[in-house]
């Protein structure tokens, strides 16, 4: 098998879950759903929960009962100092550098928290495109339909040729499901004997060979 494309997920994949970011952006989801609803915060963490159990963001539910603005949450949820969590990765540099092929940031996140993550890594210049969570709009991961709209936007229909990862498994069930390859990045391991893990993304070198020829 040849891949051609690697797409990878951004947060709490590129870079590992204790960097403490996630939880400042968690912190700042909840106070933009408090402050501009008027939802009691002792509410908001289940509401956020159901959210993403329903839609697979809270961003997709906010829109569908609240008709929040996108552009407006994302830029207030990702209003932090992304160099305050995330340092230069030099061993990704090389990972990124030695993988053929090309390399897509796939993520329910926006393209300017995307840029801002892959600077403070120091590997932006390794990824062609960005297909974030407005290009999927109404839909997002794990969404069979936002898996389409990343293949049209960088221009392969065909599933086989992808390879995904992501610390969602449901992420990776539903890139399996369509065709793709798929390897489960996190610390927690995978109950699920089908599926590919890593501990980290350091160790994608480890398990590609089964995959295709590297």
């Amino acid at each position: 098998m040849k891949l051609k494309h690697f797409l990878f997920d951004l947060d709490e994949t590129l870079y590992p879950p204790d960097t403490g970011l996630w939880p400042i952006l968690g912190s700042r989801m909840n106070t933009f759903i408090h402050t501009r609803l008027g939802i009691p915060m002792e509410e908001v963490e289940e509401l956020r929960e159901r959210y993403f159990h329903t839609y697979g963001t809270s961003l997709r539910g906010l829109q569908m009962d609240y008709a929040v603005d996108a552009n407006e949450y994302l830029d207030f949820v990702h209003d932090v100092q992304i160099s305050d969590f995330i340092q230069p990765d030099h061993q990704l540099t090389e990972i990124l550098a030695s993988l053929p092929g090309d390399k897509i940031i796939f993520t329910n996140a926006n393209k300017a928290h995307s840029k801002r993550v892959l600077h403070a890594l120091g590997v932006e210049q390794y990824f062609s495109q960005i297909v974030d969570v407005v290009d999927m709009d109404p839909y997002c991961k794990p969404y069979p339909q936002a898996f389409e709209v990343a293949m049209k936007l960088v221009n392969d229909p065909d599933p086989a040729n992808y390879i995904l990862l992501d610390d969602s498994i449901k992420n990776v069930q539903a890139a399996l499901d369509i065709g793709m390859s798929a390897i489960h990045v996190s610390p927690r391991q995978s109950n699920f004997g089908h599926i590919t893990h890593i501990t980290c993304i350091h160790e994608i070198r480890n398990v590609l060979p089964s995959f295709f020829e590297v």
